[in-house]
């Protein structure tokens, strides 16, 4: 279990501190548990960074061997704690290529169920920690973990999906309040395939709550604050927390709402 901790008014869920720094962990070990059991005997993913990370532990443990794929935009600090991998610009067909050709399981969280199973495992710890949580926000990519978590918590607590203002396909559907970016600070988050947006958008609309989305400068000003916390962690973290900031005053979140730290800093 992830601690949870508060900070005045506010609770962060610490999805950081799992065992390789990031909340992929609790998707990627229940997939590597369901390779073992359909008798795969490789495995094959497409990522940003953390996902690949993921993968790479759990598959070293169980002696599974691995196939990354990345997209040249991949960050250096994450590029360092892979090896080998395959840099390409299309991550995402070349891996599904790759499964079908060589049989290899898809680490793909947002086309396999077995990761929302994952996901609902913050959801469920979540209530034992903070049993009257009232809101909930998450970075948002693909959508995947919001959509697992949406299913192990109370129709009563309201979810939030947080993206930057250079990409926010979902959160926008809510949240026109924002200036276009051209750049993001936070590299995890911009994932162009998105399977599970209908889903996720009805998960976060039969909940009551909405999507946020984010200024660059508002990232770097909520980073801060998490530093002077003693708070390290990734920049969707900052992210979290200023989407979280900017709606606080002008919505009904509850008395206590929290934070979904999803990843260490790199």
């Amino acid at each position: 279990m992830t601690p949870l901790l508060k900070i005045n008014s506010v609770y962060f869920k610490r999805e950081d501190q799992n065992p390789t720094g990031s909340a992929k962990d609790r998707a990627i070990s229940l997939q590597i548990q369901n390779l073992i059991t359909k008798n795969f005997k490789s495995a094959v993913i497409s990522s940003t960074g953390n996902a690949a990370i993921s993968a790479q532990h759990y598959c070293q443990l169980s002696k599974i061997p691995l196939n990354i794929f990345v997209s040249p935009h991949t960050s250096k600090a994450k590029l360092k704690l892979l090896y080998p991998f395959t840099v390409s610009s299309r991550p995402i067909s070349d891996a599904i290529k790759f499964s079908k050709t060589n049989h290899a399981y898809l680490l793909r969280q947002s086309t396999d169920p077995i990761a929302l199973l994952g996901y609902q495992q913050i959801g469920f710890e979540l209530l034992k920690q903070l049993s009257k949580i009232t809101s909930l926000f998450i970075p948002v990519g693909s959508g995947t973990t919001l959509l697992g978590v949406s299913q192990s918590l109370p129709s009563n607590v309201k979810i939030y999906a947080v993206q930057p203002a250079s990409f926010c396909p979902i959160a926008s559907t809510f949240d026109q309040n924002f200036i276009p970016e051209i750049n993001s600070l936070t590299d995890a988050l911009g994932v162009k395939y998105l399977p599970l947006k209908n889903q996720v958008l009805l998960a976060i609309n039969q909940s009551g709550g909405g999507g946020v989305v984010v200024q660059n400068q508002a990232v770097l000003n909520a980073q801060i604050y998490l530093n002077k916390n003693q708070i390290i962690t990734s920049l969707e973290g900052a992210l979290t927390l200023a989407g979280y900031q900017k709606i606080a005053n002008t919505q009904n979140l509850g008395a206590f709402p929290v934070i979904l730290l999803t990843g260490a800093k790199r």
